[in-house]
């Protein structure tokens, strides 16, 4: 399930857009390994997901923290939900691998969830931000 930027998933924070930009071509290199069966780069993936969302999350809630953002604590779990389930897919991935039907379980995890925060959780922000 490959996720396409279009202008719906913009929040109108340059920073932030970009940062979400570089989510979503890397939920879509996640779905292209799967393709191929390419172990190697379903792996990568996931560790660059971990580490990026991490730094993006920081950055986003930075922002919050920076403005008072009211529902800072409800969007921080939000991120720390998804980084958790980033961490579980890879610590999958480590111990037995995944079969197909859990790559497209991780696939429509990956892009539904990516694409309903940016469209509902980051807008609010956006919005209460201007």
């Amino acid at each position: 399930m490959r996720v396409e930027w279009t202008d719906k998933l913009s929040i109108g924070i340059g920073i932030i857009d970009d940062q979400h930009k570089k989510l979503v071509e890397r939920v879509n290199a996640f779905v292209d390994a799967v393709e191929c069966r390419d172990t190697r780069k379903i792996e990568e993936t996931v560790n660059y997901l971990i580490g990026y969302t991490i730094q993006h999350f920081g950055a986003e809630e930075l922002i919050m923290l920076r403005n008072g953002y009211s529902e800072f604590k409800r969007h921080r779990e939000e991120h720390n939900w998804f980084i958790n389930a980033i961490y579980d897919v890879n610590k999958e991935l480590l111990d037995q691998g995944l079969s197909d039907e859990r790559l497209s379980q991780v696939e429509e995890m990956l892009a539904g969830w990516i694409v309903n925060h940016i469209q509902v959780v980051d807008k609010r922000l956006a919005e209460v931000i201007r």
